[in-house]
This record gives structure tokens, C-alpha cells and sequence, in this order.
């Protein structure tokens, strides 16, 4: 099984090495030491993150055949790797490689509406897979123990959701001539949202019960998703201070 030969010291290894990779082009362009190789860095992302999510793919099918005899546990993992296949399919549609074969294409309305038709599926299967892991423990008994700032955590994922609806406007596809992009983008955002919210409370689960390795991708993957909001949040505040300038 590839799950028993892929260790953190190889995961933590590749990490290190795409880093190392992105500096070497990034940074001496920055400087103005060389020219800036678009292509280049975008091809090593796509690449990268393409063989991470292969991974991830790989190694959610392979605990899934580990729970035949628990449903609501395999069909949780089921869905992690649904949400692997389609961030695959995200990451070929963000290429800038497809420079060479589409000009012009990156920055368009159909790369937009094309981005999003692979986010949302990505972020719902996500979300079935965590509330699936959450029934799961649920019919075990093994109850969960949510602490005041794990209240305070999912209020925080709210709050940064409703500003995300007040400010709609100022999101990358609310101008889209494609009226599925616009609603994709907010649903994308929305079971984004969930999933945090979700992934909170079974970490206070698992952390009652000391599984600390799932404790930490939790955690991680809680960081993950409020990072793409926040970022997505301040794109559309300075979208708006762009507007209101002019």
C-alpha cells in the first residue's frame, strides 16, 4: 500500500523541495536579475500541487477500502478524494500553461466560470466527507466537547461569511457575463464556510479522544479554508476602495 511508503519526512521533503524550486525562479526575477518566467511558476504550481492532490486521491481510496463494514467512515473518505479529483481538475483549468494553447485565456470570463465549476464540487465533497466523519462518531457515542473559543471560532467563520455577502460586489466573478459564475463563486464560499465550521467541532472530538495526527490535519485544512476566505474577503474590499476612487 502507497499509504504505508508516503511518510511525513517525504511529504515534509517534496514541501521543501517546490519551495526551494519557486524561490530559485521567483526571487531573482523580484530583483530584476532575470526575467519573470509566468509560465515557469505556474507550471511548477500546477505541477506540485497536482501530484499533492494525486496523493491525496490515492491515499483517501485506499482508507476507504479500510471501512467496508462502516458506511457513513467510507463514504466520508469517498468524498475527501472527490474533493481531490476535482482540485486536480481546478489546478489544470488555473494553469498558465494554457497560455500556449488559449492566448488571452487566464483572466477571462470563461476561465472564471470554468475555475468555479471545479471549486464548488471540490468544496461540497469536502463538506459531505466531514459531516460524514461527524455522523460517523456521532452513532460511536463518542460525543464532542466544544469549548468557548471553538464558539468563538465558528462565529468568526460566520461573521467573515456575511461580510463575503455584503461585499458579493466586489468578488472576482460579480461581473461576469456568466450569471452560473457569479452564484457558483458564492456557493463555493459558502460550503467553504461549513466545512470550517464543520472541521471545528471534530477537532473538539478528537482532541477529547487524543487523535492527534487527524487533530492536526484538521486543524490545518480549518486554516486552510479561513485563509481562502480572508484573502478572498480582502480582494473584494479592495475591489470596492478600486471602484470608489475612480
Amino acid at each position: 500500500m502507497i499509504a504505508g511508503r508516503i511518510t511525513p519526512k517525504w511529504i515534509w521533503t517534496g514541501m521543501v523541495l517546490n519551495l526551494g524550486l519557486w524561490l530559485m525562479l521567483h526571487l531573482p526575477a523580484y530583483l530584476g536579475l532575470i526575467p519573470h518566467y509566468l509560465q515557469a511558476e505556474g507550471g511548477l504550481r500546477t505541477a506540485a500541487l497536482s501530484i499533492a492532490y494525486a496523493l491525496a486521491l490515492v491515499l483517501n481510496l485506499e482508507v476507504a477500502r479500510e471501512y467496508l463494514n462502516a458506511p457513513w467512515l467510507r463514504l466520508a473518505w469517498l468524498a475527501l478524494a472527490g474533493n481531490a479529483v476535482f482540485s486536480i481538475v481546478r489546478m489544470i483549468i488555473e494553469s498558465t500553461l494554457l497560455l500556449n494553447i488559449y492566448p488571452g485565456y487566464p483572466g477571462s470570463p470563461l476561465a472564471g466560470l470554468l475555475q468555479h465549476l471545479a471549486i464548488v464540487p471540490a468544496n461540497a465533497f469536502l463538506l459531505l466527507g466531514l459531516l460524514s466523519m461527524l455522523w460517523a462518531y456521532h452513532q460511536l457515542g463518542l460525543g464532542f466537547t466544544i469549548k468557548w473559543r471553538d464558539y468563538l471560532a465558528i462565529a468568526g467563520i460566520f461573521a467573515l461569511l456575511a461580510a463575503l455577502l455584503w461585499f458579493r460586489q466586489g468578488l472576482s466573478e460579480a461581473r461576469s457575463p456568466f450569471v452560473a459564475a457569479r452564484i457558483l463563486q458564492q456557493s463555493g464560499l459558502d460550503y467553504a464556510s461549513f466545512a470550517a465550521a464543520v472541521s471545528l467541532i471534530l477537532t473538539g472530538s478528537l482532541t477529547r479522544w487524543e487523535v492527534a495526527s487527524w487533530l492536526l490535519t484538521l486543524r490545518f485544512l480549518t486554516l486552510y479554508t479561513l485563509m481562502r476566505g480572508v484573502l478572498v474577503l480582502m480582494q473584494a474590499l479592495f475591489s470596492f476602495d478600486v471602484a470608489g476612487s475612480q
